[in-house]
């Protein structure tokens, strides 16, 4: 059967990552995104590391790679890695170039995204989808994913996406079709709030984790934001091996119990960082909106508040303002939110 043309448009680390997934496996993949990467990936190839598996090598005449966001009329299936601030803009380009036949997978962070694309696309296929690791640009073309998880996608009866499961598959990448897709997006959201926790502490994801009091402080934090998904009526999905209320008690252990069973949880690299890291030290606008945002925003509509999600809110914005991280201890952002 012949393979799908894909285009990812938006082709910045995970658009990257995904794509030459992908590529190396025989299907034709067209990226859409930034100069800096297409002279990057034309020079160097796409090498894409991970933190258990053997590297691939993506070589360019596996893929093409465009500045041009109205190059979409021969894609079958559009994979959208925008941030969410960029959703509505991605979808009135591809409302003007995109075949109405065509499949459009959003694998974004947040939970609206796939709301705005088919309010720009409304006789599309558009379907919600997760990526659950993480994924740093660490040389040029060289893309490296530093934690686990199976891709997620709203299940739909489609040949082209049998194949594309088949080919993350071959390339070692399990994609998941499920039926209720906004219970995972909202679990990994309420996962995702640590992005925000990364970013005012500066370092890696690991090296914050092991702190304890910053832990409670995370704790703290998905603790209030399941409260308030819960009197919206909305019941998340477990992400990263624990239902949200177990993870929450994990947190809380003491940093002996909690190194024993961290690695059982979820794998981390020890140089993996969230991509909110990457963005305030690349100069990009957060997508703390989107997070942390959005529980202060469903709060509103329930008729509560999210204070600790509003102040962890602020402090990033303040950070994105100045343009670095404040580098606060777990001791420190516990107080904050205290």
């Amino acid at each position: 059967m012949t393979q799908p043309n894909v285009v990812v448009f938006g082709a910045g680390s995970i658009g990257c990552y995904l794509g030459g997934l992908l590529a190396s496996q025989g299907v034709p993949v067209r990226f859409i995104g930034r100069p800096r990467f297409q002279k990057e990936l034309a020079e160097h190839g796409l090498t894409l590391t991970h933190y258990e598996r053997p590297p691939i090598d993506a070589a360019p005449d596996t893929f093409t790679f465009t500045c041009d966001a109205e190059d979409l009329q021969h894609a079958d299936v559009v994979l959208v890695t925008v941030k969410s601030q960029d959703s509505l803009e991605a979808g009135a380009t591809l409302a003007r170039s995109v075949r109405s036949d065509a499949i459009v997978i959003s694998l974004q962070n947040g939970i609206r995204n796939p709301g705005t694309l088919k309010s720009r696309l409304p006789d599309s296929t558009v379907l919600g989808g997760m990526v659950p690791f993480n994924v740093t640009r660490t040389a040029p073309g060289t893309f490296h994913c530093g934690t686990e998880g199976d891709l997620i996608v709203a299940a739909h009866a489609s040949d082209a996406l049998a194949q594309l499961r088949d080919a993350f598959g071959k390339a070692g990448q399990s994609l998941n079709l499920v039926d209720n897709i906004a219970a995972t997006q909202w679990g990994k959201l309420l996962v995702n709030l640590n992005n925000a926790m990364n970013t005012l502490s500066g370092g890696t994801l690991k090296a914050g984790l092991m702190q304890r009091p910053y832990r409670q402080a995370l704790a703290l934090m998905i603790e209030e934001g399941l409260g308030v998904v819960s009197m919206a009526g909305i019941t998340p999905e477990k992400f990263g091996g624990a239902p949200p209320r177990k993870m929450i008690r994990i947190l809380r252990l003491p940093n002996f119990l909690y190194r024993i069973i961290m690695n059982t949880i979820v794998k981390i690299d020890a140089s993996a960082r969230s991509s909110m890291l990457d963005d305030l030290e690349a100069g990009r606008p957060p997508e703390i909106d989107y997070l942390q945002g959005e529980i202060v925003r469903l709060a509103k509509t329930v008729g509560t508040e999210a204070p600790i999600n509003a102040t962890i809110m602020a402090l990033v914005k303040v950070a994105f303002e100045t343009g670095q991280s404040p580098r606060m201890s777990g001791e420190e952002i516990l107080t904050a939110i205290s």
